[in-house]
């Protein structure tokens, strides 16, 4: 039996072209630049984005402070609007506010002094603001209680609230130092008897151990 044998070099395949491989690393490609683009873009308008952000908070920080300001000028505003109605009251009706000033005078203890008062005749009240010291057995809370107790019995103040009252510190009386207490005092009062009935201090109606002034 013979064997044939092939002798002759064979031919190697040759590496062909793949075109749809081509075009698929083309693809992939373009999607990389497009997606990388694409954050780009986002970024950038999340970064404008943020800034017009900011720039609407400083804005309106802005404008809160305006309004706060505004805020704060018409209530400075209504405020000399009602001392110069006080003192057109106190040039047309002197009587009435005289007595509500003597009436206050009266009814304050020794130990209890007076730094500011408002009058508003519209509202018929009176806040007092002011300072009450120690005084040997009388501590400052109890002059204050004191003190509202003889508005009770007042013809021309029906009601009194304390607004506020706290810790000051000390205050000088003389060579001594006491220790005091702030308080805010709003008294409602009646103008038709603070212009028409005899104030308090000419009775002296008052308990002598709530130690007023005489």
């Amino acid at each position: 039996m013979a064997i044939k044998v092939d002798l002759l070099p064979t031919e190697r395949k040759k590496f062909g072209f793949d075109i749809v491989f081509a075009i698929l690393i083309v693809v992939i490609a373009a999607a990389c630049l497009g997606f990388y683009m694409m954050g780009t873009s986002y970024e950038e308008k999340a970064d404008a984005l943020a800034k017009q952000v900011q720039v609407a908070n400083d804005n309106l920080a802005k404008e809160k402070e305006g309004v706060k300001e505004i805020d704060s000028l018409q209530a400075k505003l209504r405020d000399i609007k009602a001392q110069i109605k006080l003192v057109g009251g106190l040039k047309t009706d002197p009587i009435r506010y005289s007595n509500l000033l003597d009436e206050l005078a009266f009814l304050l203890p020794n130990n209890m002094w007076v730094s500011n008062i408002k009058i508003d005749p519209s509202a018929k009240t009176l806040v007092i603001t002011g300072v009450a010291a120690a005084q040997p057995g009388v501590r400052p809370i109890e002059t204050i209680s004191g003190f509202m107790k003889n508005v009770g019995k007042s013809k021309y103040f029906t009601a009194a609230n304390i607004d506020s009252a706290a810790t000051k510190g000390s205050v000088s009386v003389g060579e001594n130092e006491y220790v005091s207490y702030s308080y805010t005092i709003t008294l409602t009062y009646n103008p038709d008897k603070a212009a028409s009935d005899t104030p308090a201090k000419a009775e002296a109606s008052l308990d002598p151990e709530l130690k007023v002034r005489s």
